[in-house]
């Protein structure tokens, strides 16, 4: 599995172009030329960078990897913020090309004023139901789980996303959190340490539940 991130660079156009050729060489690399009974999968986050990057080689590596991927047992899993950024006229080739080939789609919570405007513009998209639904989605801080829309094909169902603990410590954005790790690791803890205190900061009366699970877990396996 290749995961890109491409949030530290955008910052610094030029090293992101440098290392975007690169990324791209050594992706296609491994999702071409590697046995085809070998699976394969590309997550690219922050993706609205990748789809709306201005030069033809991305695009064609992006049309091309959603086109042909599943020949090769691959995949490419594509995250961005606002589904503007691959179902609009104002996305990029590469965009509807992502879009109109996934067979997997994943709708979650969306700004307000953005999904009020996008079903304004294509009112065929999602039905009354499903755009009622969705702009209800609450937000995964405030009720401690993230609501989706999974679509596969012609297929829709409902879902909400549980995760534990150490799970939300580790992929929180929050400011604070992100801080708190830094100063963590400052102070000489491993990243690991640092964001299990995160989680008993944050969470303590289910990481005690989740130790004692463990604890007792373990001295089973000790006993069998």
């Amino acid at each position: 599995m290749v995961v890109l991130e491409l949030g530290g660079l955008e910052d610094r156009p030029s090293l992101l172009v440098a290392v975007m050729f690169s990324l791209i060489i050594y992706i296609e690399n491994r999702m071409y030329r590697t046995p085809r009974n070998l699976k394969k999968l590309n997550v690219i986050d922050e993706g609205w960078r990748l789809l709306d990057f201005k030069n033809r080689k991305v695009g064609e590596f992006i049309e091309k990897g959603y086109r042909t991927a599943r020949r090769h047992t691959g995949a490419y899993i594509t995250i961005t913020q606002n589904i503007v950024d691959f179902d609009s006229d104002k996305a990029s080739s590469a965009a509807r090309a992502a879009w109109g080939n996934s067979s997997y789609k994943i709708i979650l919570k969306q700004s307000a004023k953005e999904f009020a405007k996008y079903n304004q513009l294509y009112p065929d998209q999602f039905q009354p139901l499903q755009r009622d639904m969705i702009g209800k989605f609450g937000a995964a801080k405030d009720q401690w789980f993230s609501s989706f829309l999974l679509q596969v094909e012609n297929h829709s169902s409902w879902h909400r996303l549980f995760v534990d603990p150490l799970s939300r410590a580790m992929y929180s954005s929050d400011g604070p959190d992100f801080e708190f790790v830094q100063q963590k690791r400052k102070e000489g803890l491993s990243i690991h340490e640092a964001v299990w205190q995160l989680a008993w900061k944050k969470s303590g009366p289910e990481m005690a539940s989740l130790e004692a699970w463990l604890e007792e877990h373990e001295k089973y396996r000790s006993v069998a």
